[in-house]
């Protein structure tokens, strides 16, 4: 049986670095409670984590997720991730943090909430001003 953490870092490293969606089949609860901002929550829950995925990688370009930091308490995974790539709009290469908590029951997803750092990407791709000096 996976931990947690190891079934967060297959979310990671097959599902957003990878492309791989069909890690939803492995991973998630049919029924996902989902709290990040702009995400569709009106679908299973694998088509929630797959969607997820999908807009990440169309979002930014030759994505890769890693996990930089990642606590485990007993059915939750907090984890800090930097997601680097290029934007497609601008062609301008990105790097963001993401804040992600992640809560488990049987072995499966079954609760997430994740930040990832939409004004650094907005800033790096050039569609916010830069900061006054």
């Amino acid at each position: 049986m996976s931990t947690n953490l190891e079934l967060f870092k297959a979310i990671v490293e097959r599902g957003f670095s990878r492309g791989d969606v069909t890690v939803a089949d492995d991973v998630c609860a049919e029924t996902l409670v989902e709290h990040q901002y702009l995400t569709k929550t009106d679908l299973p829950g694998l088509q929630i984590l797959k969607g997820q995925i999908a807009d990440a990688r169309q979002s930014i370009e030759d994505l890769t997720l890693t996990i930089e930091a990642s606590v485990e308490t007993d059915d939750t995974v907090w984890a800090r991730c930097r997601a680097t790539g290029v934007d497609p709009r601008s062609d301008k290469t990105v790097a963001i943090d993401v804040m992600d908590v992640c809560r488990f029951a049987d072995g499966k997803l079954v609760e997430h909430w994740g930040v990832p750092d939409r004004f650094a990407l907005l800033h790096q791709a050039g569609a916010l001003a830069p900061p006054r000096k």
